[in-house]
């Protein structure tokens, strides 16, 4: 295991110990993932508290006339084991232009991230019309936005996923892959989290 996959597991063990507490806790596994700050703990009057960092809100933003943007993002269920990704794509006035929702074999979020992240350009590299024009990807993991950019690394088991995606930033589309926080991916976000419940691929071209 990657020292990454081993953090993710560990990080995953201790959400699942805290639910065991019978104390309210306001995120789940996956926000623990995604954001171990969230696990920090202060004394109050006594009791122990979480001390939430100031929550940023960002708005999504539509890309520049005559671009488009992919916003992707993916989901896990802990219990019972489960993934999915889903992911919107808009023009300059923000008129959704096609969806997609599907459930994926159960894996380490980051990764997951990397396939919503695949799947979107491959749905736009069968649209000739869309193929020709300038893509945004945008996703809210950091660690998929860096594997996507670099020309190597990134987990062994989505060498072919991310070497298809190097090759259409290099080679046959433009394209700009960026980190962009959850609160601007809400509707990518309820997309994946439907993939969890479906039993295959959804995808509408608007």
């Amino acid at each position: 295991m990657s020292i990454q996959q081993l953090q993710n597991l560990v990080l995953l063990r201790l959400s699942w110990w805290i639910k065991g507490w019978g104390d309210p806790f306001p995120y789940s596994s996956e926000d623990i993932i995604r954001n171990p700050s969230c696990l920090l703990w202060v004394a109050s009057d006594g009791m122990v508290g979480l001390n939430r960092p100031p929550k940023v809100i960002v708005s999504w933003n539509p890309p520049i006339p005559g671009h488009l943007k992919w916003n992707v993002d993916a989901s896990f269920k802990p219990s019972p084991r489960m993934s999915a990704i889903g992911g919107v794509l808009r023009g300059s006035c923000g008129l959704f232009k096609c969806m997609f929702s599907s459930p994926i074999p159960p894996i380490e979020i980051n990764s997951a991230e990397v396939l919503a992240i695949y799947r979107a350009l491959q749905i736009t590299a069968s649209n000739a019309t869309i193929k020709s024009q300038p893509i945004l990807v945008e996703s809210d993991s950091v660690n998929a936005v860096k594997w996507c950019n670099d020309d190597t690394g990134g987990p062994w088991n989505l060498n072919f996923q991310l070497n298809y995606i190097r090759n259409a930033r290099k080679e046959w589309l433009n394209l700009s892959i960026t980190h962009r926080g959850r609160s601007a991916n809400m509707v990518a976000d309820s997309l994946a989290k439907q993939g969890l419940v479906r039993d295959a691929e959804f995808i509408a071209w608007l």
